[in-house]
C-alpha cells in the first residue's frame, strides 16, 4: 500500500497517511507527488502526517523524511501535525522534526480529530 496524499483545499492542509511497511519504491514514489503537491500548494499551508500505522520507520528514510520537512517549511508549511500510535513513535517523529531544523509549531496527537482540530484553529491553544 503506497503512501496516501489528500488536500483538503479550504483548510489549506496536506494530509498524508503512511503505509504500515513503506518500500523504498513506495518512499520514491511519494517524494515525486508530494513535492508536486506542495508545490502546487503555493503558498502557506499545514500538513497532516498520519503515522498511525506505521510500524518502524528505518533510519534512512527518518533522514529523507527530515529532508522532505525542510523543503515543506521552505514552500510554505505553517504547521505540522503528527498523528502516531505509541510513544516509540511520537519519538521517531520528534527526531525527524529535530533533524530537519523545523522552525514551524510541530505537535504529535494520538488522533486525527485532535490533529484536524489543532491545525484548523490554531488559535484555540
Amino acid at each position: 500500500m503506497p503512501f496516501q496524499i489528500t488536500v483538503y483545499e479550504a483548510d489549506r492542509i496536506i494530509d498524508v497517511v503512511y503505509p504500515p511497511q513503506p518500500t523504498a519504491e513506495d518512499v520514491t514514489d511519494y517524494l515525486k507527488r508530494i513535492r508536486e503537491t506542495i508545490i502546487r500548494m503555493g503558498g502557506p499551508w499545514s500538513a497532516l502526517v498520519d503515522q498511525g500505522q506505521l510500524r518502524v520507520m528505518p533510519p534512512e528514510m527518518v533522514a529523507t523524511m527530515a529532508s522532505l520537512n525542510a523543503f515543506a517549511q521552505l514552500h510554505g508549511m505553517k504547521r505540522s501535525a503528527r498523528v502516531v500510535s505509541d510513544a516509540a513513535s511520537g519519538l521517531q517523529a520528534w527526531r525527524m522534526t529535530k533533524q530537519a531544523m523545523l522552525t514551524i509549531p510541530t505537535r504529535t496527537f494520538e488522533t486525527r480529530e485532535a490533529a484536524l482540530a489543532w491545525l484548523r484553529n490554531p488559535d484555540d491553544e
